[in-house]
């Protein structure tokens, strides 16, 4: 067995301290990116306004990101990967008959949340969708994955006559995320008044797929 020289652990531990800082930086940098976009809209977003946020020239951030495309490509993987996350926490802690219902609250709950993640997801880059996920997101969740399973689930008890899952979890999909994108962009539509809103259209969801 070899040991390690004091000069060896010496070497491996700043290399570990520079590539701790390096993913701090990176953290920082999607933070602010993430502020800016919502205050600024996704025309006016640029790196220059991310470098002088966090106190770094224009420079630092291209080592981490080639362009405006890829940080906001990322920034989205970073939604989708909260979104899983969410999603099958509802799917796990519900029991199997409530799970399509907590799976559509946990949807709206996130996007009322997130705001500025869901809307670069799903509402105004819904095209990153389509594209294969970077390299360090290869572990997210499929989402979309969770409401199938929910469905298929449900219609083995009979719960839901529907024949196909996918058809229908679409169905639910569709639902959930027009709700979720009137109340980020209506202004008399609030989180407060969400509640009931969500339940009506559950309740005629439900009773639309057990017929």
């Amino acid at each position: 067995m070899q040991v390690q020289t004091r000069a060896e652990k010496l070497k491996l531990a700043s290399a570990a301290r520079r590539e701790q800082g390096k993913l701090e930086l990176k953290r920082q940098i999607l933070e602010a990116a993430a502020h800016l976009f919502s205050t600024n809209g996704y025309e006016d977003f640029s790196l220059r306004q991310v470098a002088e946020a966090i106190g770094y020239s224009p420079t630092t951030i291209y080592l981490y990101f080639k362009d405006k495309e890829e940080l906001l490509f990322v920034m989205a993987f970073e939604g989708f990967r909260g979104f899983g996350v969410a999603l099958q926490h509802a799917y796990d802690s519900a029991p199997p008959a409530e799970r399509i219902w907590h799976i559509g609250r946990a949807y709206v709950d996130f996007a009322l949340a997130n705001p500025v993640q869901y809307r670069l997801m799903f509402m105004q880059r819904s095209d990153y969708l389509a594209r294969p996920a970077p390299e360090c997101y290869t572990d997210f969740i499929d989402s979309f994955g969770v409401v199938t399973k929910a469905v298929a689930e449900a219609m083995k008890r009979g719960e839901i006559k529907l024949r196909d899952p996918q058809e229908t979890a679409t169905l639910l999909w569709v639902n959930v995320h027009g709700l979720a994108s009137l109340v980020l962009t209506n202004s008399h539509l609030t989180p407060e008044n969400i509640e009931p809103l969500f339940h009506w259209m559950m309740q005629m969801l439900q009773r639309e797929m057990s017929v």
